[in-house]
């Protein structure tokens, strides 16, 4: 069993070339700039081990945990719109495109905030995961930002771009038992 108790950071790598090379499982966070990459974490780790800011485009590099000493969490950079968005978006799908390909990844966690409809990077992003052939496990965030009514409209918008089954992200611990359970499916 998985606890996430045991984490701590080795290293940043601009590009697969540099990622541990110890052949150990990896689980992909990747998404908007912003979306609460960094947060999730944390929160699934009980402790502040990425990064995380209010200004979007901070994380460059990828950016790997070690869990429990038998795989590890990838904190990827964000894509959509920041300062640096032409260079960004070039080396984000680099990295993604051969990421997808690398036989340790054996799940993408995509998160989204459906506090508004996706646009078209964030629904070209999913298509091209999803044809990947990539386990995907897909993450609500900013949940405790929103009211029912928001909530129930968020649930519409994924359900209107193709995602039923999906963990939802309040921002605390216990919310995240159900992305734990889907990360531990996705390990074995």
């Amino acid at each position: 069993m998985i606890d996430f108790k045991k984490a701590r950071f080795i290293v940043s790598a601009p590009t697969l070339k540099e990622k541990p090379a110890d052949g150990l499982p990896s689980i992909l966070f990747c998404g908007r700039s912003n979306v609460g990459k960094s947060t999730i974490i944390n929160n699934l780790c009980g402790q502040r081990l990425a990064f995380s800011s209010k200004k979007p485009g901070k994380t460059k590099l990828l950016n790997y945990f070690l869990i429990d000493d038998s795989f590890y969490l990838v904190d990827s950079p964000g894509y959509g719109s920041t300062q640096y968005a032409t260079l960004t978006t070039i080396n984000f799908a680099k990295m993604m495109e051969d990421y997808v390909k690398e036989p340790s990844l054996k799940a993408v966690v995509l998160l989204l905030d459906l506090r508004h409809m996706p646009g078209k990077d964030d629904q070209a992003f999913i298509r091209y995961l999803q044809r990947c052939g990539v386990p995907l496990i897909y993450v609500l965030t900013k949940c405790d930002q929103m009211n029912q009514k928001e909530l129930n409209e968020a649930r519409k918008i994924a359900e209107k771009i193709g995602i039923t089954d999906y963990v939802i992200s309040r921002g605390d611990i216990r919310s995240l038992d159900s992305l734990k359970g889907k990360i531990q499916s996705a390990l074995r």
